[in-house]
C-alpha cells in the first residue's frame, strides 16, 4: 500500500516550526556557553559556593536535557520530510539548521539547491565595492565541499554582481565541478561592467549525462553562447532565457536541434540574430517572448503548439521599424502581446495581419508608439478573441490626421469580444504640455456613424487617460450605442487607476505612499478636470440603466500639479 499523501502546506508549516526549534536550540547554547564562562569565573577567583554550583550543575543539566529533546525532535522525523524541509528553506536558514542538528546536517551534506550571491552568502553588511573578493572565497570554497565530498548539486543560482573582473577559469572551474549527471536548473548573472565578455563553456553540455538531466538554463548578462553540433542531447530542457547575451542564429540552430522538450523560451536583448527562426521540431513549445533592444529583423515561428507569443521591439531608432513577422501552422496560439517603444504601425499590422496567422488569439495586448497610420477597416475577423488591450503612447503628439476612433475597427471584427481596455497618454515629450481636440457643437455631432453591427457579448470597457480629443468621445459613445450587453463603463482621465506604482490596485490611499498614482504635470492634471466636464456633458446622459457607469478624476492627493 503506498503512504498517505501529505498537503504541501503541512511541509511548510513543520519548515517553519523546525526552523523555530533550531533558532531555540541556538539561542539556549549560546546561554549555556555563556553561564559555562561565568561559572569557570567564580570558580579561579575563589568565590562560588556549594549552593551556586549545585544550581549551576542542575541548570547545565537542564538545559542540556533542553537540547537533547530538540535533538530528538529532528531525529524522529523521517528522512524524507528532513531533506523537504531543508530543500524548501533559504540557503542561509538550511545552513544555520545543519550547524545545531545532527538530522539536518546530514541533509545539509547532500544540499543539492544552491542559492549563491551577495546576500546568500552574508555579505550584505559589507559595502558594494569590497564584496567582489569575500564573495568570490565563499562561493569557491561552498562549490569545492561540495564537490570534494561528492554532494550532487541539482540547481545553481549564481548570481556575480559585483565581480566585474572575475577571471573566466574561476566560471568554468565551478561550472565543470558543479554541471554534471543530475543537474536539473542554472542561472547564471554576470556583472554588467565586465572587461571581457564569458564565453559560456558548452563543452559542459557535451556530456551526455549533463546534458540529457538539465531541465532550466538562464543566462544574463554579459555572455557569449555559442552551442556547436558537439552539444548533448538536451532531452529534459523545458526552458530557456537568454537575457543581454550574445549567441548567433548558427548556434541557436545547433540548440534547438536539440531541445525537442523546450516549453518556455525567452530571448531578451540578445544580439547576433538577424533572422530568429523557430522551427517545427518544437513540438512543445508553449511560450515564446522576445523582448527589447537589439532585435532580429525576421521572426519565423512554426511551432505547432505555441500558446502564447509576446514580442516588443527596441526604444532606439536605428531598431525602429517593426520586424517581419510570419506565424505559421500556429493554430494553438491563444494570447499575443504586440508591442513598440519607437513609432511603428503595430495597429495597422496587427489588424491586417493576425485575423490570417492568429486566427484562434483569445487574448491581444497592442502597444503602439506615435501610431502614424490610422488603423484600417476591413473585413478579416478575429472570431475568438475575448480580451482586447490597446495601449496609445505619443511623446510628441499623435498627427492631427490620426483618428481614435479607427480602433472601432478591432471591436466590430471581435464579435466574441467580453473585455475591451484603452490606455490613452497623449503627452508632449517634457511632460510640461498637452495637446487638446476641444469639443464643438452639440450632443448630435458625437455619434460618427449609424450603429450596424452589435457587440452582444461585451460587457466591460475601461479607457484611460480619457481626454477631450473629438474622436476619443465618439469612439466611446459609439461603444455605448452598439453595446447590448454592457455591464460596466470606467473613464479614468488619468493614467490609470489600475496600474500602481508599487503593483497595487485601487483607487490611491490618503494616509501611505504604497499605491502612489503615476505623476501628472499641471498641464495635465488641468487637461484631467477638463474631461471630467467632457464625460459629463456628452457621456453620461447617454449611458443605459442598469450599466455601471465611473468617471475617475485626478487623485487629490497625489496629483497636485506639481510633477
Amino acid at each position: 500500500m503506498s503512504p498517505p499523501r501529505r498537503h504541501p502546506w503541512s511541509f511548510r508549516s513543520r519548515s517553519a516550526a523546525i526552523l523555530d526549534a533550531v533558532r531555540r536550540t541556538q539561542r539556549h547554547r549560546r546561554r549555556h556557553r555563556v553561564r559555562k564562562l561565568h561559572t569557570a569565573a567564580a570558580s579561579s577567583s575563589g568565590q562560588k559556593d556549594s549552593s551556586a554550583q549545585t544550581n549551576g550543575h542542575q541548570g547545565g543539566i537542564s538545559q542540556g536535557a533542553d537540547n537533547m529533546r530538540q535533538q530528538d525532535i529532528f531525529e524522529k522525523l523521517p528522512e524524507d520530510i528532513i531533506h523537504h524541509i531543508h530543500y524548501l528553506l533559504p540557503i542561509q536558514d538550511a545552513a544555520c539548521a545543519a550547524c545545531v542538528s545532527r538530522a539536518f546536517l546530514r541533509s545539509w551534506r547532500c544540499y543539492s539547491k544552491l542559492i549563491l550571491n551577495d546576500h546568500a552568502v552574508g555579505l550584505a553588511h559589507i559595502e558594494f565595492e569590497e564584496r567582489k573578493i569575500p564573495l568570490i572565497d565563499k562561493v569557491d570554497k561552498i562549490l569545492k565541499n561540495h564537490y570534494h565530498n561528492g554532494v550532487e548539486v541539482e540547481s545553481l543560482n549564481l548570481i556575480l554582481t559585483f565581480c566585474s573582473n572575475i577571471k573566466a577559469s574561476y566560471l568554468d572551474r565551478w561550472l565543470r565541478r558543479t554541471v554534471k549527471s543530475g543537474f536539473k536548473e542554472l542561472y547564471l548573472e554576470m556583472p554588467l561592467e565586465m572587461k571581457k565578455i564569458y564565453n559560456f563553456p558548452c563543452s559542459i553540455l557535451s556530456d551526455e549525462g549533463a546534458a540529457s538531466s538539465i531541465q532550466s538554463l538562464r543566462l544574463a548578462v554579459n555572455c557569449a553562447f555559442h552551442p556547436t553540433s558537439t552539444l548533448g542531447c538536451l532531452r529534459r530542457l523545458k526552458i530557456l532565457k537568454l537575457s543581454l547575451v550574445h549567441i548567433t542564429e548558427e548556434g541557436l540552430e545547433h540548440l534547438f536541434s536539440k531541445c525537442s522538450a523546450l516549453e518556455e523560451l525567452s530571448i531578451f536583448s540578445c544580439s547576433g540574430i538577424i533572422c530568429l527562426k523557430i522551427p517545427s521540431t518544437l513540438q512543445q513549445l508553449k511560450l515564446l517572448y522576445v523582448n527589447r533592444s537589439k532585435m532580429p529583423r525576421v521572426v519565423e515561428i512554426n511551432a505547432p503548439n505555441l500558446c502564447s507569443f509576446h514580442y516588443e521591439n527596441a526604444p532606439f531608432p536605428h531598431d525602429s521599424a517593426l520586424s517581419e513577422i510570419y506565424v505559421r501552422n500556429c493554430s494553438q496560439l491563444k494570447h499575443v502581446n504586440l508591442a513598440s517603444s519607437c513609432p511603428s504601425r503595430v495597429l495597422s499590422y496587427a489588424r491586417t495581419s493576425l485575423p490570417s496567422i492568429a486566427r484562434n488569439v483569445e487574448s491581444l495586448i497592442l502597444g503602439s508608439c506615435d501610431e502614424n497610420a490610422n488603423t484600417p477597416v476591413l473585413q478579416s475577423k478575429l472570431p475568438c478573441l475575448k480580451y482586447l488591450e490597446i495601449k496609445l503612447t505619443s511623446l510628441a503628439g499623435f498627427p492631427p490626421s490620426y483618428d481614435i476612433f479607427s480602433l472601432v475597427s478591432f471591436l466590430d471584427a471581435s464579435p466574441a469580444l467580453e473585455s475591451f481596455i484603452l490606455r490613452y497618454m497623449y503627452m508632449q515629450a517634457n511632460q510640461n504640455d498637452w495637446a487638446h481636440y476641444p469639443i464643438v457643437g452639440d450632443d448630435e455631432e458625437c455619434p460618427r456613424r449609424k450603429v450596424d453591427l452589435w457587440h452582444n457579448r461585451l460587457r466591460q470597457v475601461t479607457i484611460t487617460g480619457f481626454c477631450s480629443a473629438k474622436s476619443l468621445v465618439e469612439l466611446t459613445v459609439h461603444i455605448l450605442e452598439s453595446t447590448r450587453s454592457l455591464e460596466r463603463l470606467t473613464l479614468d482621465t488619468t493614467w490609470g487607476y489600475d496600474r500602481r506604482i508599487y503593483g497595487t490596485t485601487g483607487k490611491c490611499p490618503s494616509a501611505r505612499n504604497i499605491g502612489q498614482c503615476w505623476p501628472m504635470s499641471k498641464r495635465a492634471v488641468e487637461e484631467a478636470h477638463r474631461a471630467v466636464k467632457t464625460a459629463d456633458r456628452y457621456i453620461t446622459g447617454r449611458v443605459p440603466l442598469g450599466v455601471q457607469f465611473e468617471v475617475l478624476g485626478p487623485c487629490s492627493r497625489c496629483h497636485t500639479g506639481n510633477q
